[in-house]
């Protein structure tokens, strides 16, 4: 979640009204912009600003993280619908990115706005939205950063260059030039952000034709070009990143914002050199995402039978521009709204201009309560018994990688293959593969928790995807891991033992080949006849491997062979 400062006086300004808003009203409101007010007003104050918080209630939003953003939204209530101003003016500035930058910080994004009259609240305002897109969209800068330029005092072209760690300007807030590892040694914000560089024996930096530095990003700006008073008009704004898409949807977001001050938006040209996938960008983005959606299915999965226009309607009231062509709506997003990935999405848009308080509720089509499965209720059961031996619980995500999988767990890609189900398109490698056993996911959770106190005793239950021939299905599966300078081959035998004690089964050990495990201090776990886990003392290369440094014994259980538990194999899809 993301809180923002406020004055109602200026938001009701922004959405065009003639009188202030009252509370109540700005609440009501709010629900266009999945907000709502967080704090009793404070003011007015000698500018005539009574100051509010607004807590926006999505994280996927950044457009709505300012008076602007929701602003806008909310104008489509009060006739100003479709989509916003999007045009662009060519201007004569151009960033030439230099090959370097590929590995350390690579894209860049920027457009000149013209026209703007800045009071110091309105400079807040631009720095609060600043710093929020650095911050939770920007991830604390890492993924994209912001920064501002009086562009009156810059030539083009600018040159996105690097420079080692001895050059040297004059940062924001400083009053003499200090080198690159100066300010990360000195300056505030060198200091916070640092991290982000650090590894580097060069670092990114904006300068212009005549050698002027704009700043190092992201770090910080140079304290003349860098800073914007109440006389700067004219302004250049980009942004950096790792990711294009990210870098230009940051962009369009602080343009867009600016536009809706009075800006007026003039385009520059970015030429990437030949070892990037991109020649020339112009930034920032004007064409509009476009979707095509099905009528019936948006009727069908919201429970109503809305007619096309009536749908085209409703999207333009979230300054979303829609038409009919025969069953279908073709939808026209502003560049920004990259969270539109679906038409599920476009359903939620039409969902909130109607109101969700407006739909009718559908009674249950049931006659039986709802209660747990048999098999949550047997995993719970499994969950109190490691608790009450002193054991942690810990949750890991379902989806993983290769990599804590398969090499950090001494597995070829060839069991990878026959063994696991991977994402066809996954957000990134971390999360490429559906997990098959837990037992590589409690390795990881200990290898970045080694400043932490010894011994840790974890465990988790939880399910895990199996392929089996042509189908794929889910088994609940429970792994144990104790590390410490004490924990044997013995410690996590008796865990197995007492489990099996309160579970009424018996068990026996047989020799297995699990490199995973020290030859001679590992077995499989047969329970009642049958198949189901494995135990041992976890191999040095593998502890050495994943960063831990103390010996680490462990168990893992498939409950789905153990036959007092009724939690079965779950197929769900053929492959």
């Amino acid at each position: 979640m993301v809180t923002i400062d406020v004055s109602i006086e200026d938001i009701s300004k922004l959405i065009g009204l003639d009188k202030t808003l009252s509370v109540d009203d700005l609440n009501d409101l709010l629900t266009l912009a999945i907000a709502e007010v967080d704090s009793d007003p404070v003011g007015p104050d000698e500018n005539g600003h009574t100051k509010i918080a607004i807590e926006i209630k999505t994280s996927n939003r950044p457009d709505f993280w300012s008076a602007e953003g929701i602003a806008r939204v909310i104008k489509g209530k009060f006739g100003e619908e479709g989509l916003p101003d999007l045009s662009v003016i060519e201007s004569k500035y151009e960033i030439n990115v230099n090959p370097e930058l590929l590995t350390i910080r690579p894209y860049v994004a920027a457009a000149v706005v013209r026209g703007l009259t800045f009071d110091d609240f309105l400079i807040k305002q631009m720095i609060q939205v600043q710093d929020k897109l650095d911050f939770s969209f920007g991830r604390k800068r890492k993924r994209t950063s912001i920064g501002i330029y009086n562009i009156n005092m810059l030539e083009s072209p600018i040159e996105y260059t690097v420079v080692d760690r001895k050059f040297k300007f004059q940062p924001l807030t400083f009053d003499h030039d200090l080198t690159v590892d100066e300010i990360f040694e000195k300056h505030p914000k060198g200091i916070e952000y640092r991290h982000i560089l650090d590894d580097f024996k060069k670092v990114p930096m904006l300068i212009d034709k005549n050698g002027l530095v704009l700043s190092m990003p992201p770090i910080i700006n140079s304290n003349d070009v860098g800073r914007v008073t109440t006389q700067t008009t004219d302004v250049l704004v980009e942004t950096t990143g790792y990711s294009h898409q990210a870098t230009s949807q940051a962009l369009s977001v602080i343009v867009q914002t600016l536009r809706d001050r009075g800006g007026i938006i003039e385009s520059v040209k970015i030429n990437y050199p030949d070892n990037y996938d991109i020649s020339i960008d112009i930034t920032p983005e004007t064409d509009p995402i476009r979707f095509d959606v099905n009528i019936k299915d948006i009727n069908k999965y919201l429970g109503v039978n809305f007619p096309g226009k009536e749908m085209v309607k409703l999207l333009r009231m979230r300054r979303i521009e829609a038409k009919v062509i025969k069953d279908k709506l073709t939808v026209l997003l502003p560049p920004w709204r990259k969270d539109i990935i679906h038409w599920v999405d476009i359903s939620e848009e039409v969902a909130i201009a109607a109101d969700y308080n407006s739909f009718e509720p559908t009674p249950v089509q049931v006659i039986t309560a709802g209660k747990l499965d048999k098999s949550s209720d047997d995993e719970n059961l499994m969950r109190q018994i490691l608790i009450g031996m002193g054991l942690t619980e810990v949750f890991n995500y379902t989806l993983t990688s290769k990599e804590v999988i398969g090499e950090l767990m001494n597995r070829e890609e060839k069991w990878i293959d026959s063994n696991c189900i991977e994402i066809s398109n996954p957000v990134n490698a971390s999360y490429a593969i559906l997990r098959p056993d837990l037992l590589p996911l409690l390795m990881k959770f200990l290898s970045v928790n080694t400043h932490n106190e010894y011994p840790q005793k974890i465990f988790e239950t939880g399910e895990c995807v199996v392929k089996d021939k042509k189908k794929i299905g889910t088994r609940l599966m429970m792994s144990t891991v104790l590390a410490g300078s004490n924990e044997t081959f013995e410690t996590i035998l008796r865990i197995l033992d007492r489990v099996c004690v309160l579970l009424g089964v018996t068990y026996e050990l047989k020799n297995t080949e699990l490199n995973c495990y020290i030859p001679g201090r590992r077995a499989i776990v047969i329970i009642d006849g049958i198949e189901a886990g494995h135990i041992g003392e976890i191999h040095p290369e593998l502890i050495v491997k994943n960063g831990i440094e103390v010996p680490i014994s462990a168990l893992e259980l498939d409950l789905s062979q153990i036959s007092t538990l009724n939690c079965p194999v779950k197929y769900t899809n053929d492959i």
